[in-house]
């Protein structure tokens, strides 16, 4: 059984307001649900959403669920994404102030360390460990699922980074110096399609041979599932879950395409990204979302 742990209320005053409980249940979460098809969402969600904006950890909520059976990845996808995409819609619409909001985020990455450590992976796969870096955008400050993605990967027994780059330019550094076999872009938005050309086309030029397979994911793909045959990336998965076996074949067709590359093998350890005041937010590997750094709500 999952521990609890008692959190001090926050003092916000707009958290303390009733009506704001209220609007986040009456019309926040059934937004999100029509927007993201609702399917699966966990029926703890709301009540984790209050948790976490007046103060809570999430942990009853999370706990609740687990009794009733629900699975690791389960509680990842069905709960605390709802919970993330609802914060950052309540942020977006101003019906919460930068900071209730930062707060909350900030709860929500606590629940998702603490769930990671207290329920580890069994590691069962007898292949090599490989490497990932799961990145934003440049520029995007919603990071809290490329974490997630990254610690998908780093439970799966990959050794996975995450970052959030300032830049196209932060981020082919990031890439040189981690030497990653597979290159996870989060796109949040249809709008950010050119972004994301741009992007994948410098880590192409600037790496060469030594390009890493590139995957694409992200809200933006639930709005247009064609997007993705536009963004000149080698593949694209709809969640965390399905991207495991998706990024596997991809290191694979990329490594049969071009044999000489090292993109699997662990960068030097001189090379290595991750340090905790990274000014380009790169976390080292796992638990995935660890040493993030960087400035934002999540």
């Amino acid at each position: 059984m999952l521990k609890q742990q008692n959190t001090p209320i926050a003092h916000e005053a707009d958290l303390l307001q009733p009506p704001l409980v209220q609007m986040v249940r009456q019309r926040v979460i059934p937004q999100l649900l029509e927007l993201h098809g609702g399917h699966g969402t966990l029926p703890e969600a709301d009540a984790l959403i209050d948790a976490l904006l007046v103060g809570g950890s999430g942990m009853e909520q999370a706990a609740a669920a687990m009794a009733r059976g629900v699975a690791y990845d389960t509680i990842m996808l069905s709960l605390l994404a709802p919970a993330a995409r609802a914060l950052n819609l309540l942020w977006e619409q101003d019906r919460c102030s930068f900071a209730t909001v930062t707060l909350a985020m900030w709860r929500l990455r606590s629940l998702m360390r603490r769930l990671g450590e207290e329920l580890p992976a069994a590691h069962t796969s007898p292949a090599p460990e490989r490497s990932v870096l799961i990145s934003t955008l440049p520029g995007d400050q919603h990071d809290f699922g490329a974490a997630m993605v990254a610690e998908f990967f780093a439970r799966d027994g990959w050794r996975a980074q995450h970052a959030r780059p300032a830049t196209i330019e932060d981020l082919v550094a990031d890439v040189r110096a981690s030497r990653p076999a597979l290159l996870g872009l989060s796109i949040g938005t249809t709008e950010s399609l050119p972004l994301l050309r741009k992007t994948i086309a410098a880590i192409r030029r600037a790496m060469r041979r030594e390009s890493p397979a590139i995957m694409i994911g992200g809200a933006a793909l639930t709005i247009d599932p064609e997007l993705a045959a536009r963004s000149g990336a080698d593949g694209c998965s709809p969640d965390a879950r399905s991207a495991l076996g998706l990024a596997a074949r991809l290191v694979d067709e990329r490594a049969n395409a071009f044999p000489s590359t090292r993109s699997g093998q662990p960068p030097r350890k001189d090379r290595f990204v991750g340090l905790p005041n990274s000014r380009r937010g790169v976390s080292g590997p796992g638990p995935a979302d660890h040493r993030a750094s960087g400035r934002g709500r999540g």
